[in-house]
């Protein structure tokens, strides 16, 4: 009966979700359209109602009335209304004279089934056809309309890749408003409707969103680009701010049309608005690539910091050549008129001087509006999806000030980067004007600022070195001080404080000796460029009476107007050599968060979607091995077929955690391979393999929030129904009600006002709401009392899902379809609970040693 099922469902992939299950015997109540199904033996199922549909096929499979349905692990039915379903197995069913009407009925079945099957498949095999030819046809068109439209209509070009559904040409638009290519999720056949859903598309490209509201006149203000599901319609909407435009433009994906958004109708706007976030490359970056993200969209604004600059530099000049025009011609000839006119055109300089510093101000505020959001967030993005193997090397403190450490180099270079610009350009104007007035002068004056130059380069090197010393200082003590307050009652319980306070002296005493030393270097630099100036004025004046230029050749108007310029090009070339300094000194802060830069993230681009996977794992001559240490597996191989209960024990120490580990993509092997569906998981995105797995390990904690967010987790789709059905199946409901506030209740840090048993309950919860197609738990039942273990133990006999269970407490696997015996790294026996008892091996001994 078993191998008939599996025959006739075999080519319907992926496999439906089945909600209830039953076992040879029990009975059930359905709801219409509920599936249900049985996973041990066979179950001959009675529908006291409408008849149901057999693997969800129409009409061909209807049952008569009163006839038994055969459900096995194969097979399911799908309830055509309301009904009670009542089960015996196999001998009941024969004793009761069921058994021989109701294999006809399914024989006959068979017959009608395997034709329509195949006629099933070759439409599928049709459909997919159609679809790739379709798929190249928007190819095609996509690339002829690229070309048609180099400029403009950025949003229609960025649409026409995704192919017809209105939703992801909109958010493909948003997307390449961000630099983001788009790529259309791959449809799944099971999912009801066909279109995708936002969170698919966003969850396959990869790109980070939150909700936002849009406040009365949003449209006034730069807030970047953002998806609109209009609520009067529905209707996706992009709307978009190019950087060439002054106002917002508005991208409707069903009339393919981009147009101006007036404020009536931004006014009108309602609807749910979503505004996106795109990642860094998926591959190591270094500082270029941040710079590059940081000001690809800016561009337009650095041309204005630059034009602003040019503007100042030129006006600049105006002081010293009003200098030397006053003392040589408008004081000799007491000519007031004149007098009165230089005052109204240096106020004038002055104005425009003030406007244009105002203007490159507001560019560089734009700058670091648009690039320090987008940035500090992709960091942020970049540390989620970092493998976690990665968060062993650093304590948390350590790694938040690391990945803060890209926002200070981001704002560091912003704030450099107007004062470099405008104090070189300042600065050449005036080495410009002081070679007009006197070459060989100039090329005096320009020795002095290159001596300065000099000296404070060194010694800006030198206070780099103890700044980097600094920075990693500071991240130890962070990170001592983190895991200090944490564990301030194991120190209290070992009477440690002294030796806790030891250890956080030594840290702050490096830091202090550091920062001391780099204060004294800061000192010494702000001490010479107060004294170098008066100085280099007096070295100055020693050059015209040694050159001979105070006879007459250099006119006293014209000293002054050179001493005017001298200063400006001094402190415009002291400006440039500590912006390049403070540049120097990012090199420490950049070398700090490097690890979070470099390492790769555990899902590249390349990596495919596993789509629905059907539960089927198998561990292929998988060898590993933590660190330097010798070996745990060198060669463990193993099978566990889809919608399996497997139990994995075994003495601790020999790996039961660590392949669980393993099979969850957080350990990768040194040889072999980790196979879902047959697919070798380091080629898949493993974060969507852990998607469709119900995961609890050992040491699992609760987050701050309430309860009902506790059982939710990430599961956004999920109601509070759902979290209260999922509470009834862990024995946790009757504790939930007894509490004031239900499922309101507030958790504390890791959970501290529940009990270790309902902690786990919790998890568990959390694990089974989504009826995910996996479940593994690692000791998820330690904590429970005999009557509540056997609740939860009971409800995942009734799973139709694969089922890993590790547990050291042999009484909760009693049910498992196969229990692995797990010695020194490789499989020592396996079979079920009867027959490992049987064999008299170390399973057995086990028994013998819980049972004492």
């Amino acid at each position: 009966m078993v191998a008939a099922s599996q025959g006739l469902s075999r080519l319907i992939v992926p496999r439906p979700r089945i909600p209830l299950i039953i076992a040879p015997g029990e009975g059930c109540r359905l709801h219409h359209h509920q599936r249900l199904g049985c996973n041990r033996g066979v179950a001959w199922a009675r529908f006291d109602g409408a008849p149901p549909l057999f693997l969800d096929s129409e009409e061909v499979f209807e049952t008569a009335a009163g006839t038994a349905l055969p459900l096995c692990a194969a097979s399911w039915a799908t309830a055509g209304g309301t009904c009670t379903v009542t089960s015996s197995d196999t001998l009941s069913a024969l004793a009761d004279g069921s058994l021989w009407p109701a294999l006809a009925a399914f024989h006959r079945l068979m017959l009608e089934a395997l034709p329509l099957n195949l006629r099933l498949a070759a439409v599928d095999e049709f459909n997919r056809l159609r679809e790739r030819a379709s798929a190249n046809e928007n190819a095609r068109i996509a690339a002829a309309e690229r070309l048609a439209m180099p400029l403009g209509r950025a949003a229609r070009r960025e649409a026409a890749e995704v192919g017809a559904d209105p939703l992801a040409r909109a958010v493909a638009a948003v997307a390449g408003a961000l630099g983001h290519r788009l790529t259309p999720p791959a449809l799944r056949r099971d999912r009801e409707g066909g279109a995708p859903t936002l969170e698919e598309i966003l969850r396959v490209n990869r790109l980070r969103h939150r909700r936002v509201v849009l406040d009365e006149g949003w449209w006034r203000a730069d807030c970047g680009p953002i998806l609109l599901i209009r609520a009067a319609d529905s209707r996706p909407l992009a709307l978009l701010r190019p950087a060439s435009a002054n106002r917002y433009l508005v991208y409707d994906p069903v009339e393919d049309v981009e147009r101006p958004l007036s404020a009536a109708e931004a006014r009108d706007l309602a609807g749910e608005a979503f505004s996106f976030y795109a990642p860094l490359p998926f591959r190591p970056l270094r500082g270029l690539d941040i710079g590059f993200s940081a000001f690809r969209f800016s561009l337009s604004d650095v041309l204005a910091l630059v034009g602003f600059g040019l503007v100042g530099a030129l006006l600049g000049m105006g002081v010293p050549m009003a200098t030397g025009f006053l003392v040589d011609t408008i004081i000799p000839a007491h000519d007031l008129p004149r007098l009165w006119e230089m005052v109204a055109v240096l106020l004038v300089v002055a104005a425009t001087l003030l406007v244009t510093r105002y203007a490159a101000q507001i560019a560089l505020v734009r700058i670091e509006g648009r690039s320090g959001t987008r940035i500090q967030a992709a960091v942020i993005d970049r540390l989620l999806r970092l493998p976690v193997g990665f968060f062993k090397q650093f304590t948390s403190g350590d790694l938040a000030r690391r990945a803060l450490a890209i926002s200070t180099i981001e704002q560091a270079v912003n704030g450099t980067l107007t004062s470099t610009l405008l104090n070189a350009l300042f600065a050449l104007s005036a080495l410009g004007l002081m070679a007009w007035h006197s070459v060989k002068l100039a090329l005096v004056g320009l020795g002095l600022i290159v001596l300065l130059m000099a000296v404070t380069l060194v010694l800006g090197l030198l206070r780099v070195k103890h700044e980097r010393l600094v920075m990693e200082a500071t991240g130890e003590t962070a990170g001592l001080m983190l895991q200090l307050a944490n564990g301030i009652a194991k120190l209290r319980l070992a009477a440690a404080e002294d030796r806790a306070f030891l250890r956080w002296a030594r840290s702050y005493a490096r830091f202090s000796r550091q920062r001391f030393l780099a204060d004294q270097v800061g000192n010494l630099m702000a001490m010479i460029a107060g004294l170098y100036g008066p100085l280099a004025t007096a070295a100055l004046f020693g050059m015209i009476y040694y050159l001979g230029l105070a006879d007459g050749a250099l006119g006293l108007g014209a000293v002054l107007a050179f001493l005017s310029a001298f200063g400006q090009a001094l402190s415009g070339m002291t400006g440039l050599s500590n912006a390049i300094v403070q540049i120097a000194a990012l090199k420490p802060v950049y070398a700090y968060a490097a690890p979070i830069l470099r390492a790769v993230p555990e899902v590249t681009e390349d990596k495919a979607d596993p789509g629905e996977l059907s539960g089927a794992i198998e561990l292929s001559h998988v060898a590993f091995a933590h660190g330097d240490s010798p070996p745990l597996f060198e060669d463990l191989s193993l099978s566990i077929a889809a919608g399996e209960y497997v139990a994995v024990v075994g003495p601790s120490g020999c790996g039961k955690s660590t392949m669980l580990r393993l099979m969850l993509g957080f350990e990768t092997p040194s040889a072999g391979a980790v196979l879902y569906d047959g697919c070798d998981l380091a080629s898949l995105d493993v974060q969507a393999v852990r998607r469709q797995c119900g995961v609890v390990l050992q040491g699992g904690q609760l987050m701050p929030g309430s309860l009902l967010d506790n059982i939710l987790g990430a599961h956004t789709r999920m109601q509070e129904a759902d979290a209260w059905e999922a509470a009834r199946l862990v024995g946790l409901e009757d504790d939930i009600r007894a509490m004031p506030m239900g499922m309101q209740t507030v958790i504390a840090d890791a959970g501290g006002t529940l009990s270790g048993g309902q902690v786990q309950r919790v998890l568990i919860a959390r694990a089974i709401i989504a009826r995910p197609r996996i479940l593994m738990f690692d000791e998820a039942t330690s904590a429970l009392d005999n009557r509540t273990q056997a609740v939860v133990t009971g409800s995942i006999d009734h799973f139709s899902a694969t089922r890993i269970v590790i547990a050291h407490r042999l009484s909760t696997v009693i049910n498992a379809d196969r229990i692995i015996v797990l010695r020194d790294g490789r499989v020592e026996e396996s079979g079920s609970y009867a027959e490992l008892s049987r064999t008299g091996g170390f399973f057995a001994q086990m028994m013998e040693r819980q049972l004492l």
